[in-house]
């Protein structure tokens, strides 16, 4: 069971989302060469990123995990649509290998999710907005 968990966690995780969602974004948008959906995808995951340094700064417990995994899925789902939501399958392997390994506590990883669709989403719409109303 322990190694089912790791694997999860290794193989779920943020550095397996890092190279490939640019590639899938990209490959996916409608706009020539994707750069669109590929700022947004940026920008979210800075402001995720962000947002989590001051939660963690604070002394709060948020699962970093859980909070990739969760803003990239937001990602996937507005830039290919509903299908992707079944990726939430994948967020919640990554919490429950975190939580079997005691590397994280259940609220710890329930902040972290939700912290990943909130900022990531509006991280995504805000710059999407801004790319609209540039033109």
């Amino acid at each position: 069971m322990h190694g089912l968990a790791r694997l999860g966690t290794n193989v779920l995780a943020l550095w397996i989302w890092i190279p490939l969602l640019p590639i899938a974004v990209t490959w996916g948008a409608s706009w020539p060469a994707g750069w669109g959906p590929l700022s947004a995808l940026a920008v979210a995951a800075l402001l995720t990123l962000a947002v989590w340094s001051l939660f963690k700064a604070f002394g709060f417990g948020i699962a970093p995990h859980t909070t990739t995994v969760s803003g990239a899925i937001v990602v996937l789902t507005f830039t290919f649509g509903p299908l992707m939501h079944l990726g939430w399958l994948l967020v919640a392997g990554v919490c429950w290998s975190l939580v079997a390994r005691r590397e994280r506590t259940y609220p710890e990883a329930a902040a972290g999710v939700l912290l990943g669709i909130l900022v990531g989403g509006l991280g995504y719409w805000l710059t999407m907005i801004v790319i609209y109303f540039a033109r």
